[in-house]
């Protein structure tokens, strides 16, 4: 994952999660990790329309 990936990630996880057990699932659920990616994937589309560098 990149930084912003990962950052995207913990920012889903910070949304969701309820306790620090539930913060160490979802830290490492697969799933949530290809939320993650996808979202990055979608801004980036979008920062490059508008001219923009994607994110790393």
């Amino acid at each position: 994952m990149t930084e912003f990936e990962q950052a995207t990630l913990e920012t889903l996880v910070s949304e969701k999660a309820k306790d620090d057990d539930e913060i160490s699932r979802l830290l490492t659920s697969e799933k949530l990790k290809a939320e993650a990616i996808a979202l990055v994937k979608k801004w980036n589309k979008q920062r490059q329309k508008m001219g923009l560098r994607p994110w790393l």
